[in-house]
């Protein structure tokens, strides 16, 4: 129980100690992706395109969207420090670590559910919730690598995509010691209610990231 404690508790420290600390330094990257860029067609120009001709893509928007991305971060990490190479690397491990959060907290609130009827169901709740607990701060750690924290260059999409997010990773730490102080309220209402809310962020806030990568049109019909 004690080891536990210690890791949320260290968990808390540690994001705070590194967005402050990151945030004294010059930002390493800022979404690239989704900053101001020139025309596609002005940009890539393709063997036997003439001047001024669209672009066709047989790949997609998307795929030539990564390109673009790849081309323009490659030239920017030329002139990076190592300290600046660090935190890029960092900020790269934000995608895959989001992962981790989406899962258990859903699972929690689905056994959580089930368990109000079928109790056995819900005995996972606690480890899931402690587990997001845990895992969440660091996605949103991650995230202020990679969005940078220069605050002053963010447009609305980023900053509610930021914002939102580090609110999903304290709110998460929160829960998760509740969650390990009070294993009784596995299957409660609050419990429920607290993993309903925390869910719907979590889908939000995907939203948000899937428009900072593929635009705001990413799930349109």
């Amino acid at each position: 129980m004690m080891s536990v404690r210690r890791i949320l508790r260290s968990s808390a420290v540690l994001l705070g100690i590194a967005i402050l600390l990151a945030s004294l330094s010059a930002p390493a990257t800022a979404h690239k992706e989704h900053k101001p860029k020139q025309p596609v067609a002005e940009q890539v120009a393709q063997p036997g395109a003439q001047r001024g001709e669209p672009v066709s893509l047989q790949s997609g928007p998307t795929a030539m969207h990564g390109q673009m991305g790849e081309m323009m971060e490659e030239e920017d990490r030329s002139q990076m420090s190592t300290r600046e190479r660090l935190l890029d690397w960092l900020g790269r491990l934000h995608p895959v670590i989001v992962h981790f959060p989406i899962a258990f907290f859903p699972a929690a609130l689905f056994t959580a559910v089930v368990g109000r009827r079928r109790p056995a169901f819900a005995a996972p709740v606690q480890f899931l919730v402690v587990a997001g607990g845990i895992i969440g701060p660091i996605a949103a750690l991650l995230g202020w690598f990679d969005g940078g924290f220069d605050l002053a260059t963010d447009d609305m999409l980023l900053r509610w995509h930021r914002w939102l997010g580090t609110a999903i990773g304290i709110g998460s730490l929160g829960f998760g010691i509740w969650a390990w102080r009070r294993p009784d309220v596995n299957r409660g209402t609050g419990m429920i209610m607290g993993l309903t809310i925390i869910t719907a962020a979590i889908v939000v806030q995907g939203w948000f990231g899937g428009a900072l990568v593929h635009g705001l049109d990413h799930m349109d019909w």
